[in-house]
């Protein structure tokens, strides 16, 4: 789940080659991880935060880290590592001890045929997927749903209100967006499985970024996935397509972490963290970034300003 930069799968690639094992992680939900395989530490000195390629994981991982350096933890980040695919590993392979992620979508990369779909039984389902060594802490009200959008004269041309309503239409429409939008539940794979749907062709573009906005609005693609903390949603007047099969779960920020990292300290910061984020705050963030003004740490910074954590 923009505003998300598209990164070359060469670039991610080198990204995960180039992380240095630094340890592991953990996690201190309701739940806990499931199989944890360890107990948590007491105390933690340091500790690796990642992000995913897109700018909406990248100032909450600065959120994070800068919350935790300003408790005396030594922070190392490794931001921009890549899709889902790529930064799961690097959490697995201890590369990287934490990131910020979303529940519903964290649900399905470890179960793909999960039938939770309400928010809180999502979150409650996590433990029991997790990898043993992983955990989640508490999710947050905040929360970044997949889309899927359609411009305006195109919802009007063939009446569309649901994703459903592609299904007789798609064969003469081109769906286009990040390469983990074609081959995902929540894109087209999702469409053509749950809903039969099956578009002319694919263009292969970015995660939700410019190359994708601008394709939607030259036509050059009728179908494509944004996300819902995106202002560009509104400033375009696209219209997201109702989705009554649920192939879009609930995704509220949720850090995923190693349990061998998750010690008191460092669970109460980012719980306290998650409890102060809110979605219209975060498409705030998002947007200063995505407009090219500030940076993800200095936006951070000033968040941090406004939300002391105690």
């Amino acid at each position: 789940m923009f505003r998300r930069t598209f990164i070359r799968s060469a670039i991610a690639a080198t990204a995960v080659l180039g992380l240095a094992a630094c340890g592991n992680g953990g996690g201190d939900p309701l739940a806990g991880g499931g199989d944890a395989g360890g107990s948590a530490p007491a105390k933690i000195d340091s500790i690796t935060i990642g992000s995913a390629n897109f700018a909406e994981s990248q100032v909450l991982a600065e959120i994070y880290g800068q919350a935790l350096e300003a408790k005396g933890i030594k922070v190392t980040k490794k931001l921009n590592i890549g899709a889902r695919e790529v930064y799961m590993a690097a959490i697995q392979d201890k590369s990287i001890d934490l990131l910020p992620e979303y529940t519903g979508a964290t649900l399905v990369y470890f179960k793909k045929d999960a039938p939770e779909n309400e928010a809180e039984a999502v979150y409650k389902a996590i433990p029991g997927v997790l990898p043993k060594g992983l955990e989640v802490l508490d999710k947050s009200p905040a929360a970044d749903e997949d889309a899927i959008v359609v411009t305006k004269a195109t919802a009007d041309k063939y009446n569309l209100k649901s994703i459903a309503d592609l299904k007789p239409i798609a064969k003469d429409l081109v769906a286009g967006g990040g390469p983990e939008f074609k081959t995902r539940k929540a894109g087209v794979a999702g469409m053509k499985d749950v809903y039969g749907i099956e578009f002319k062709s694919f263009k292969p573009l970015d995660p939700g970024g410019p190359l994708s906005k601008k394709a939607l609005l030259d036509n050059t693609i009728q179908v494509t996935q944004f996300f819902t903390t995106q202002s560009t949603i509104k400033e375009n007047n696209f219209v997201i397509l109702e989705d009554p099969q649920h192939i879009h779960l609930p995704n509220n920020i949720v850090p995923l972490i190693r349990t061998d990292h998750k010690s008191p300290d460092v669970a109460a910061t980012l719980n306290a963290v998650q409890a102060k984020l809110t979605t219209d705050g975060l498409t705030d963030l998002v947007k200063r970034i995505d407009d090219g003004k500030e940076s993800a740490d200095a936006v951070a910074k000033d968040w941090l300003s406004k939300n002391p954590l105690s």
